[in-house]
């Protein structure tokens, strides 16, 4: 696999691992941010009310000291946890319930750390894990004895620590920062020297210094050994370490934090869902090299190796099998027609007499060499029982790469192509029933589909969807088509034709195999109202296309970001992205792979439009909340608005 690393970024090999899970239905669905965490504000409330019901008891007499202690430390552990997820926006979707409820709920057991605070510093830890930035690098100086006092005080050298980086902070942060630590001093100093200062001691400290120091032990000093930690732009799966032995109890009472990786892979998934995550990513993260601690570590080791070289070798035999498919054939384009405003389609046939062209399976396409070093891939719309033809649909993309309006211009009759035999990536399954979904350009492969559903004499229906009535492509063969009654058309603007609801038709029969294709915000609309109407996942099916793909710097346009609550504009280049220039100007922004695979630096849009490249929003939150994510995705507008 290619392990390219930009200075910065992830090794490329370790992003295609993170983009093989974003694209997992299941997968994704734990990445998505509850209105309400109801898991863990249920849990901090049930841990308030045990520590009360235990301290009653304790002061009654019936509750020795040690029970106290033992159970009164997992209570404190839970508050932790609250403030953790409440740092990572992951409390509440909307940030102020977020802040407010996490502050409310932990400002008793653990006043010293509120929410917005804690954030700056533990932010900081995730961008720079095991790096020269890192706050927790503290807790790996000294001797062992030194070390072990460090983790019970922590929070006091947090505090410290976001002082002396304020400049990176807002002045709102530090003012709370220096205002929590003070009012938690002078509970500690009230209490103390108070006349029920024993009471004060075993109710409160101990369980919260106790509590404190095994969250910091498990979270940042365990699972983070400064001798097998490495930085993500080398190898982001050996950030923490793997946890190993007595895996499912202890996934159950510490929330998945056996493997607190994935927490750092997806610092915005709700935590209690990392063990779920663990298991449906288990093939991917398994043939990766982990940092293993615990029981039979060195085997769990010796076994991600073995798995390594599996997949290496498995990995070899598809490229070479890719490389022999991608022979090249030439052929001459024998036809080029208008087939609506902007799209061109181009039948290809063999060059010479004697010459026959490969066959194609419907989803199959091809790489096309557009000019030389500059190759595109098209699907083949034709049907495949078509004699020795093959036939693609281009769209010509303004604002794109510049291969398809080079090829716009340049594709004549009669001129000689250079293409690859074709791949299908996108085949058809047994079924006895299909939908097919086509947004837009996407409507290529499904054409394909068509006339093969049709020749097998397969129910099928053929949903497309389409901008304006001179975006719809192949119009003028449409009504000859044989499979026509078997075709649903939706425009956009024509206010007689209702818009597609694919939850309705998707829910008339669930049993069916659903294809689609076209726009990332079309897929994600048909996908999300598939899971919604209970179509299986092995049911779904989709052309991927590479999400949070930066593409051609040349083809980047300047804009002008304003970010609310600053006056300074800032000039967004063609070579930087978003967060890049926010970060050179000491905004602090959360960020972790900065590739947008984890979400961990989303943000509000106020004005302005982007083009969305991320792998884990949704349709919903691209839409209706206005979230995007600046380490890969850019405005297409001159001007972009946005807020934290």
């Amino acid at each position: 696999m290619n392990t390219h690393t930009i200075k910065g970024q992830m090794p490329t090999a370790a992003i295609e691992d993170l983009k093989e899970l974003a694209a997992r239905a299941e997968f994704k669905k734990l990445l998505y941010v509850p209105v309400i965490n109801w898991v863990l504000i249920i849990s901090c409330l049930l841990s308030l009310m045990a520590w009360f019901y235990l301290s009653t008891e304790w002061l009654a007499g019936n509750l020795s000291a040690w029970w106290l202690t033992l159970l009164s430390t997992y209570t404190f552990f839970i508050f932790i946890l609250t403030v953790h997820e409440a740092s990572h926006l992951v409390l509440s979707r909307n940030r102020w319930v977020n802040d407010i409820l996490g502050t409310l709920l932990t400002c008793i057991p653990y006043p010293q750390l509120p929410i917005v605070q804690f954030r700056h510093q533990h932010l900081t830890h995730h961008r720079d894990t095991c790096g020269v930035e890192d706050p927790d690098d503290y807790l790996y100086q000294g001797v062992w004895l030194t070390r072990m006092f460090k983790i019970f005080t922590h929070d006091f050298y947090w505090c410290y620590w976001s002082f002396c980086n304020r400049d990176s902070a807002p002045k709102s942060t530090n003012v709370i920062n220096l205002l929590s630590m003070s009012i938690y001093i002078s509970v500690l100093v009230l209490g103390f020297t108070s006349a029920y200062w024993y009471e004060f001691l075993m109710l409160y400290v101990i369980p919260q210094r106790i509590g404190f120091f095994v969250a910091i032990l498990m979270f940042a000093y365990v699972q983070h050994p400064p001798q097998k930690c490495s930085v993500k732009e080398q190898s982001p799966f050996m950030t923490t370490s793997i946890i190993r032995g007595f895996d499912s109890p202890f996934a159950t009472v510490y929330f998945g934090q056996n493997r607190h990786l994935i927490h750092h892979l997806y610092p915005n998934m709700p935590i209690y869902r990392n063990w779920q995550a663990w298991q449906l990513g288990k093939d991917v993260f398994e043939r990766q090299n982990l940092a293993n601690i615990g029981i039979d570590a060195e085997k769990f080791t010796q076994l991600n190796r073995q798995n390594q070289e599996l997949y290496k070798q498995v990995q070899q035999d598809i490229d070479a099998q890719n490389q022999d498919m991608q022979s090249y054939l030439y052929v001459t384009i024998t036809a080029v027609e208008q087939v609506a405003q902007g799209i061109n389609s181009y039948t290809f046939e063999p060059n010479e007499t004697a010459q026959s062209l490969p066959e194609f399976e419907p989803g199959a396409h091809i790489d096309v060499e557009v000019a030389d070093g500059i190759v595109r891939q098209y699907s083949l719309c034709n049907d495949y029982q078509q004699s020795n033809c093959y036939q693609i649909a281009v769209q010509c993309e303004e604002n794109g790469r510049g291969g398809s309006k080079l090829l716009h211009q340049t594709f004549k009759v009669g001129q000689v192509v250079k293409i690859s035999k074709p791949r299908n990536l996108f085949a058809l399954k047994p079924a006895s029933n299909v939908l097919l979904f086509a947004g837009g350009i996407g409507i290529t492969p499904m054409l394909a589909m068509a006339w093969k559903l049709h020749h097998q004499r397969t129910p099928f229906e053929l949903h497309y969807c389409f901008a304006s009535d001179n975006k719809w492509a192949f119009k003028q063969q449409w009504s000859s088509l044989p499979f026509a009654n078997n075709i649903n058309v939706y425009i956009d603007d024509d206010r007689d034709i209702a818009a597609l609801n694919a939850e309705q038709v998707l829910s008339a029969d669930t049993t069916a195999n659903v294809y689609v294709c076209g726009p990332e915000g079309f897929m994600n609309y048909i996908e999300s109202s598939a899971q919604t109407a209970g179509v299986a996942e092995e049911k779904f099916n989709k052309e991927s296309f590479t999400g949070a793909e930066q593409g051609d710097v040349n083809a980047n346009k300047e804009f002008t970001l304003k970010v609310t609550g600053h006056e300074q504009e800032f000039l967004i280049p063609k070579d930087k992205s978003i967060i890049q220039v926010l970060k050179e100007n000491d905004i602090f922004v959360p960020m972790s792979c900065e590739n947008g695979v984890c979400g961990t630096c989303k943000c509000k849009i106020k004005s302005g439009e982007v083009e969305h490249k991320d792998m884990v929003l949704n349709t919903n939150e691209h839409q209706e909340q206005k979230l995007f994510t600046p380490c890969v995705t850019r405005a297409t507008t001159k001007t972009l608005e946005i807020s934290f």
